[in-house]
This record gives structure tokens, sequence and C-alpha cells, in this order.
């Protein structure tokens, strides 16, 4: 450090400031590149992760649409139990829950009650003396507060620092919100699985 300290007060004026000035342009190059390349793999990877969980949040809301069609037609069918369009949409019916089950979350709060009330659906939809339609409400409730909790979570993905604390106080309301609601009746989740 002495050594290039001596070697800048040595030389004229004129040379020591070009130097200083050609460290601090080389200094500023590097800085720049390093924050160049942080930026970009950082946008890289938001724009991967961002397609990816819209791509998920789509499938998952059209698997959840088949389901509901599907046990909608199951349930409107009355005693048509045995014939080929009855197993048929039977099968699909259990694929489908099979398919929603395995695209959510085993550690979710929201998607273990999804789950759970999944398995509801074969007995409701056939059953005519069963109450189908508020299984099929409250689902899509449950649903409704996970996709948006999904959108949510790409766009926080997304966002800047600055925005971040604002979005953390929404998503406060949002888990309050839902909490309010798995207290109700209508959330059907103190029903037995039966």
């Amino acid at each position: 450090m002495e050594g290039i300290k001596s070697l800048i007060t040595g030389m004229e004026p004129g040379v020591g400031a070009a130097v200083i000035a050609f460290i601090g342009v080389i200094i500023s190059i590097i800085i720049s590149a390093i924050i160049s390349l942080v930026v970009s793999r950082r946008s890289s990877y938001i724009i991967a992760v961002t397609a990816e969980r819209s791509k998920w949040i789509d499938k998952l809301r059209e698997n959840i649409a088949d389901l509901l069609g599907t046990c909608g037609a199951v349930h409107n069918t009355g005693d048509d139990r045995t014939s080929d369009a009855a197993r048929a949409r039977r099968e699909k019916l259990d694929r489908l829950i099979a398919l929603i089950t395995m695209q959510l979350n085993p550690k979710g709060s929201v998607e273990r009650n999804m789950v759970g009330l999944l398995v509801l659906f074969p007995k409701r939809a056939e059953d005519p003396k069963e109450d189908y339609r508020g299984l099929e409400k409250a689902f899509v409730r449950h649903s409704q507060f996970l996709l948006k909790d999904e959108w949510e979570r790409v766009k926080f993905e997304a966002m800047g620092c600055l925005s971040k604390p604002r979005w953390y106080w929404k998503e406060c309301t949002r888990k309050k919100d839902y909490q309010k609601f798995c207290k109700g009746a209508e959330a059907l989740l103190n029903t037995t699985h039966s």
C-alpha cells in the first residue's frame, strides 16, 4: 500500500490524477459488471419461476373446473351408476381427484383443507341425499383463497424490495380472512371424511 502511495505522490500532478482516474474507471467497470451479473441472474430466475408458477396456477384452475363439472354431471345423473357413461364419469372424477391432490402442497394449510374436501366428492356427487352443492361451494371458496395466494406470490417474486413490506401486510390480511372463513360452517372443515 505504501509503495502505491509513494508511486502516485512521486508522479507529476497530471499523471497522478490520470492514474487515479484510470483506477477509478477500472473499479467502476468491475462493480458495474458484478451488479449487472446479479441483476441478470435474478431476472432470469424471476422470469423462469414466474412463468412456471403461472402455468401451474392455470393448470390447477383448469383441473378444479373440470372436477366440478364432472362432479356436477355425476350428481345430476341421479341413480345411473352402471352405464358405461356413468362409469367413465366416475373414472374421470377419481383421476381428477388424484391429479389435483398431487398438484397441491401437502404442507400448506389451504391445500390440506382442500385435500380433506376432495375425498368427499365421490360420495356426495353420487348420493342425491348428500349436500353436494354445499361441498362444491366450500371447495370453490378454498380454491379461491389458494389461487389468490399463489398469484400474490408470483407478484411478490417479481416486485422490488420497496414494495415488499406492503405485500407482507396484505399477506397477513389474507391469512386472517382465510382463518375467519375456516371457522365458519360453510368451510366444511368439521365434516367427517367418510
